[in-house]
């Protein structure tokens, strides 16, 4: 083998060298993904948003039918509060323990949150009791576990520890509006919210939100055409025109 031939063969031998990425294909790379990010990541969480709100509605129009089969069984609607005081989906004063009265869930169900809670017999109470007005113990709505607030949500921040065992929407917002048509006109004004329409808290802060007339649609009765309405305020709420309203 001669020099020439030796030489050839070292450098068939010789291992090739691989081509580094210079700094300035890094920083491209890099700005090409956080250009990207800027796009989906804004993007999933807006479709993310829309899905919970169809969820709220979905439950509102739940809601909504079981309050019109009550009137059909019984004449009249539930009643969540005594007459004049503000009508929410956990009323005031409602207790963390399931085993305890929860009017909304336990008229609309015919039982306590926790099912093996004693279904009372007493008739004292205003607004009355749920035996008395679900005597039947008819069940108009099926609530899941993850209508309630869970102690996993109350754990991981989602939900305050004084609102467990609470019904909540899709938000985990237990501050839900509930206006019935107390005056059987088929029309919700300010005829039957004594005090105004109730406020809701916005989900996830403490910022406080009101119905006005001029939410309502207008026209020559000035109200919704319903006999039961709910809203509530969605995480970033600060107008009432950002409120999920169950006529709209």
């Amino acid at each position: 083998m001669n020099r020439l031939d030796l030489c050839s063969l070292q450098s068939n031998r010789r291992v090739p060298r691989h081509r580094a990425f210079t700094l300035i294909e890094l920083l491209t790379v890099v700005a090409i993904i956080g250009i990207l990010a800027a796009i989906i990541i804004p993007t999933a969480g807006g479709a993310r948003k829309s899905a919970n709100k169809a969820k709220v509605r979905a439950q509102f129009g739940a809601w909504t039918s079981a309050f019109e089969a009550f009137r059909q069984e019984y004449g009249a609607y539930p009643q969540l509060s005594a007459t004049g005081a503000q009508k929410l989906v956990n009323p005031l004063g409602t207790s963390t323990n399931a085993q305890q009265v929860h009017l909304f869930h336990d008229i609309l169900t015919g039982r306590r949150r926790d099912p093996s809670a004693v279904w009372p017999t007493t008739t004292a109470g205003t607004p009355p009791p749920p035996q008395v007005q679900n005597s039947r113990r008819i069940q108009f709505v099926n609530f899941v576990d993850n209508d309630f607030v869970s102690q996993t949500d109350v754990t991981a921040g989602r939900a305050a520890a004084n609102q467990l065992n609470f019904v909540r929407d899709a938000f985990y917002n237990t501050s839900i509006a509930c206006v019935t048509d107390s005056n059987l006109n088929s029309v919700i004004n300010g005829s039957d919210t004594a005090g105004g329409f109730p406020p809701v808290t916005v989900a996830g802060s403490t910022t406080v939100i009101r119905v006005s007339a001029a939410t309502l649609p207008t026209g020559t009765t000035g109200g919704v055409h319903a006999g039961v309405i709910f809203y509530s305020a969605p995480p970033g709420s600060t107008t009432e025109a950002d409120l999920i309203l169950s006529w709209k």
